[in-house]
């Protein structure tokens, strides 16, 4: 449906090796970019690669551990190294947490915000500087989560801050990136059934019971904003989030 869209560009889909990540790297792949597949479980990532390389695809899996911050600037040079380049960046990788507000730990807190929100910040840093350097613009894709927009219910207060914290720092990208051609947007899911969301509770109710359009989102509907905001489709939008829930949040 999109082939030849994304035709020589080289995208970078952390956590790409399983749920929204996966998808996506599959649906930038299908409309023709080169894909790297940078994710801590590398045998996930890896048979993501091997398939789509079965396929005629450009890809290839990289061990990336978002949160080790001293490693990234290398595994942002060594990404670019494998197909000449990146030109668009999806920030997937990241966990949740379901405390009561009350029983959050610094420690808690610490980790959720290394990984879900100081990490998007640090290596999408590394990617900027390189996009500027290589001086053919760029698309930069992240993804916060509706829990930004009306705070923790099934995840809580420390995955809340940190989602809506990227919403924020997506907006500093695209005020930094506007004058070098380097888009920055944010995606905000609501109920997505990926393996992370089938561990929450309401992945155990009936959607008809409380979502508008009566279903539970899945990965592709993820994806195809993911490839809307990665493509040419968006060129005259930056700074902007999409929401993305079944009208469960109107």
């Amino acid at each position: 449906m999109f082939e030849g869209l994304l035709e020589g560009k080289v995208a970078m889909v952390t956590g790409g090796g399983r749920g929204i990540g996966e998808s996506a790297v599959r649906m930038l792949s299908q409309a023709g970019a080169a894909v790297i597949i940078a994710d801590i479980d590398t045998v996930t990532a890896g048979a993501v690669a091997d398939d789509l390389i079965s396929q005629g695809r450009k890809a290839h899996a990289l061990a990336l551990n978002v949160a080790d911050f001293d490693a990234l600037p290398s595994k942002v040079a060594m990404a670019a190294e494998l197909f000449g380049g990146i030109d668009i960046l999806v920030n997937v990788a990241g966990i949740t947490a379901a405390n009561p507000i009350t029983e959050i730990t610094a420690s808690g807190w610490d980790r959720i915000m290394d990984i879900d929100l100081k990490a998007m910040f640090f290596l999408t840093q590394e990617v900027f500087k390189l996009m500027k350097e290589q001086g053919r613009g760029g698309k930069l894709v992240h993804l916060s989560s509706l829990a930004a927009q009306r705070g923790g219910r099934s995840s809580d207060a420390s995955y809340a801050a940190a989602k809506a914290g990227i919403l924020n720092l997506s907006k500093c990208f695209a005020l930094a990136g506007a004058e070098f051609g380097i888009y920055s947007n944010a995606i905000c899911p609501g109920n997505i059934l990926t393996p992370m969301g089938k561990s929450l509770s309401w992945s155990q109710k009936d959607p008809k019971t409380y979502i508008p359009i009566g279903r539970y989102g899945t990965p592709e509907d993820i994806a195809y904003a993911v490839l809307f905001y990665s493509s040419c489709m968006s060129d005259y939008i930056t700074g902007d989030d999409m929401k993305i829930n079944g009208g469960l949040y109107i």
